[in-house]
């Protein structure tokens, strides 16, 4: 007999939100109060799901709530962070903008095949990307608007939806830098020292924050370090590495991502949710501690806490966590489940089979 899927989504709104997100370490708490007094990009390293991304959209929404009152030292920050998503193949330039010459010049075809038609100039192809918008909107589009050398500007594509007409101070995220070219960050060094770029496409129109702005703009990368960052590179940033955290620092973390989502997902006042949270806490804890003893076990590629929680997401849908787990002494059903649970741990067939042995059908 053919099994039909679940199509529900674990997902939740819970899963991204960075009021769920704690700042659990002195130490990086620390670094990134350095950058914002420093005014110094902030390199982050860590495993893969330690939550390097997802960082600096807790600190852009904790700028946001500390400045959104006014604030004399400097603009109110905006609530998400810009990102640039870094590929293989990223320049310098990408960084603060794309031209999308290819529709560009079918535009030019097609209009000139069209006399009556005005041809587009190249400004409606031209899209601010994570650091060049976060130049614009230090500047805001009323100055940008008013000043002869900068109004041309407005005709960028998304202009009017992207940038606030005040200034705006914003979190700038530069995530996985270590995957572009070795040129990359060497070529950024100039730019991100004094917020400034050249669009080529517009005769080298020079754009740069400016010096009587009180925006502000922290820039925060993150890197697996898949290959090493210049010297040169290295030394204009402050760095931290954040380290995978201890068993009660990990349980707070768990608590904190997965109550929201059981709360979200989950009716608490569901009668048939009632056991869910009554073993909820208990069962947390057994699971981070499970879940240590397992990471130990796999040596290809260890999980982190992306994949702790996913895990755990998909336990509760599989109904495990309905009553308080005993890891000593698993019941048949509870064996099977976990023993079929676990790709979401393992990334490779060897550490998948050695998983697979600590929970034998």
């Amino acid at each position: 007999m053919t099994r039909e899927f679940d199509l529900k989504s674990i997902k939740s709104n819970a899963d991204k939100s960075p009021k769920n997100y704690i700042l659990h370490n002195e130490g990086l708490e620390t670094a990134i109060q350095m950058a914002i007094w420093l005014g110094k990009p902030l390199l982050l390293t860590g495993a893969p799901g330690t939550g390097k991304t997802q960082l600096a959209y807790k600190i852009a929404d904790m700028l946001y709530e500390t400045t959104k009152g006014g604030n004399a030292e400097c603009a109110p920050f905006l609530g998400k962070p810009f990102i640039f998503n870094t590929k293989t193949t990223s320049s310098a330039t990408d960084l603060f903008y794309s031209y999308d010459a290819v529709r560009h010049f079918q535009k030019k075809y097609i209009d000139e095949l069209d006399k009556q038609k005005q041809g587009a100039t190249a400004h409606a192809y031209l899209k601010m990307n994570a650091l060049g918008s976060a130049i614009l909107q230090s500047i805001g589009s009323a100055q940008i608007i008013a000043d002869p050398n900068l109004s041309d500007l407005q005709l960028l594509a998304d202009f009017q939806k992207q940038v606030l007409p005040e200034p705006r101070s914003s979190v700038v995220l530069i995530d996985e830098i270590d995957k572009a070219p070795r040129d990359f960050p060497n070529d950024l060094l100039n730019e991100i020292e004094h917020m400034e770029f050249y669009i080529s496409e517009l005769m080298n129109k020079y754009v740069k924050m400016q010096e009587s702005s009180n925006a502000r703009v922290l820039i925060i990368m993150t890197s697996n370090f898949e290959k090493a960052l210049p010297d040169a590179f290295l030394r204009r940033c402050l760095f931290y590495h954040i380290p995978y955290p201890e068993p009660p620092e990990l349980i707070k973390i768990v608590e904190s991502r997965i109550t929201p989502y059981l709360e979200e997902t989950y009716n608490r006042n569901d009668p048939g949710h009632k056991e869910l949270y009554q073993h909820a806490e208990k069962n947390m804890t057994s699971l981070v501690e499970e879940f240590r003893r397992l990471k130990d076990l796999i040596k290809d590629k260890p999980p982190a806490t992306a994949e702790l929680l996913e895990w755990i997401k998909t336990l509760v849908a599989r109904g495990l966590l309905k009553k308080e787990l005993n890891f000593s002494k698993l019941e048949e059903d509870e064996r099977r489940t976990l023993h079929f649970s676990l790709p979401a741990l393992a990334k490779s067939e060897n550490d998948l089979y050695r998983l697979k042995q600590e929970y034998p059908l």
